[in-house]
């Protein structure tokens, strides 16, 4: 028989050694074989998944424990499902953000998963500030340090330090006593500031953290090594492309819950023989791991008064010429494919994608110069019974091409320096007429809700980048009804990209969905009071026990 005892954080399992318990163990989503005590363990918050071991023994500590983990993370559930009707608005937030507090500051370590644009930076200073937490570390993109910065100061009258400037200007600012640093994710590699900066704090801010979505990357691996006992993830898509992205994010949120890259992959997904993935498996257990620890809203939920995004496909075509040029390249592509043999470990199928995605966009920039652009001749006509549009390119070439033809000021690319980027849009929010060209090098931190027409002239297999460039204009403080323009050329890769996108959008979807799902599976004691008294009743009973 297994006997389980608690030594906090985790439980241990103990049991003459027998194949069948033996199996039954390591069969367990999350589990260590201790050598130095010749036990498995098996962490706290994971104590559900024990539930499935018969015959076992709990000593009187590790049933106390467990019930104290069951309540810990249901009360993180009744946070999630908190009546918004019972909150007002503060000074500065909204119910919903109030919720997005109080689920942070109570779990300490967590994911706030909410859609892009309804003020997840907001909730996170505002859950640091009421932690109290002397040391804190924001992580952010480089193009984001000053959003932070406008944030501190506008509510909070905080100014952080910002660590930029030269190596010695930085190595300076790393030892500054400040409560509140910013800095972006590439100083965290040894050849930057790895071994200037400490690596212990007390609190630790990732935003937009699909940065950590590569867990061989240096500075995924160097960022978890960096200890705090208050993590707070934020992004509005976790998972960009696959699953293995979220286990890498879990993982430094919560490592507790996550079991080792190698036996998550063998555990949640299914591969074919050639090691393409099919699909993913026992996504409910996943969940019931994960989900406590993670909050997510869309802006339907919470942003009801917010104008809805309208898509609007264009199909167009290429002229006889560019096809011929399209096809032949095209063929030549495939042919080259067709010829290799055994797995591809280069990046030259990539390369030659990116050349078709170059030509679609813009087929100058690859020397057809006598070939018509045909996106640039519509975009011509969009922009001449538009007031104001917003464009997405994919490649700097086409930028430049663009802001040639328009003569705009208004270009955001890898070129421009992060400091111009937010007076250059506060200027073309007050215009009546411009268009405004980026790359995405601008899909981050900016807020163009002057503007409500938006087009990808260029496309992208990712459906979060997509989602990113929308949602510069899909947020707070946009009145009017964002159009999103897609326009494509038949028989190209366009289309093909626009496919993958949509699979990738479903698949992401769903794993929030599951998310949401976990969390509503156990009626919370404010949901079961609702049921039972019904909410008027229930406000009269304000005060007494049940």
């Amino acid at each position: 028989m297994i006997t389980i005892s608690h030594i906090k954080p985790n439980f241990y399992l103990t049991f003459p050694y027998n194949a069948d318990e033996v199996e039954l163990v390591r069969n367990l989503p999350v589990r260590t074989w201790n050598k130095a005590n010749k036990c498995w363990t098996v962490p706290e918050l994971a104590a559900h998944t024990l539930d499935i071991l018969p015959d076992v023994q709990w000593e009187p500590e590790a049933k106390m424990a467990k019930a104290s983990v069951k309540n810990a993370l249901l009360k993180l559930v009744d946070f999630k499902l908190a009546d918004l009707t019972e909150l007002d608005d503060s000074e500065y937030l909204r119910p919903y953000q109030r919720v997005g507090v109080n689920f942070m500051t109570f779990a300490k370590k967590a994911l706030l998963a909410d859609d892009m644009g309804i003020g997840k930076t907001l909730q996170a200073i505002t859950a640091l500030v009421e932690l109290g937490t002397e040391r804190n570390l924001i992580i952010v993109p480089a193009t984001l340090k000053l959003n932070w910065e406008s944030e501190f100061k506008k509510h909070f009258d905080i100014t952080p330090i910002i660590i930029g400037g030269t190596k010695k200007k930085r190595k300076e600012l790393w030892q500054s006593d400040a409560k509140f640093i910013i800095a972006n994710y590439d100083l965290f590699t040894v050849d930057r500031d790895w071994e200037d900066l400490p690596h212990t704090w007390d609190a630790i801010v990732c935003d937009e953290i699909v940065y950590l979505k590569n867990h061989s990357a240096q500075r995924t691996k160097a960022i978890k090594k960096l200890k705090a006992d208050v993590r707070i993830g934020l992004s509005g898509i976790p998972m960009e492309t696959h699953l293995l992205e979220y286990h890498s994010i879990m993982e430094w949120v919560r490592p507790e819950v996550m079991t080792s890259y190698g036996r998550f992959k063998g555990r949640y997904i299914e591969y074919d023989f050639d090691n393409t993935v099919l699909g993913y498996q026992n996504m409910e257990e996943f969940h019931q791991l994960t989900a406590p620890f993670v909050l997510r809203r869309t802006k339907d939920e919470v942003m009801p008064e917010l104008p809805p995004k309208i898509y609007t496909p264009f199909p167009l075509e290429f002229d006889s010429k560019a096809l011929k040029a399209y096809t032949a390249m095209a063929n030549e592509d495939l042919e080259w494919l067709t010829n290799q043999t055994g797995e591809i470990f280069s990046t030259e199928p990539l390369d030659k994608a990116i050349r078709a995605r170059q030509f679609v966009e813009n087929p100058a920039s690859l020397g057809f110069e006598d070939i018509k652009n045909i996106k640039l001749e519509w975009l011509k006509e969009i922009y001449a019974v538009t007031d104001k549009l917003v464009v997405f390119c994919c490649y700097l070439d086409t930028v430049d091409l663009l802001q040639k033809e328009f003569k705009t000021p208004y270009v955001i690319s890898s070129k421009t320096k992060t400091d111009a980027r937010v007076p250059m849009v506060d200027r073309y929010n007050a215009e009546d007429k411009a268009i405004f060209i980026l790359t995405d090098a601008g899909k981050f931190g900016l807020n163009i809700t002057g503007a409500s027409n938006m087009v990808n002239f260029g496309h992208f297999y990712n459906p979060a980048t997509m989602r990113q460039r929308e949602d510069r204009l899909h947020r707070k403080g946009q009145e009017e009804q964002v159009h999103i323009l897609n326009p494509y050329i038949i028989g190209t890769i366009d289309v093909g990209i626009r496919e993958i996108s949509n699979m990738r959008q479903i698949e992401n979807d769903a794993l929030m969905d599951g998310v949401n799902k976990m969390s509503r599976a156990r009626l919370s004691k404010i949901d079961f009071r609702k049921m039972m008294f019904g909410q008027s009743l229930r406000r009269k009973l304000e005060g007494k026990k049940y």
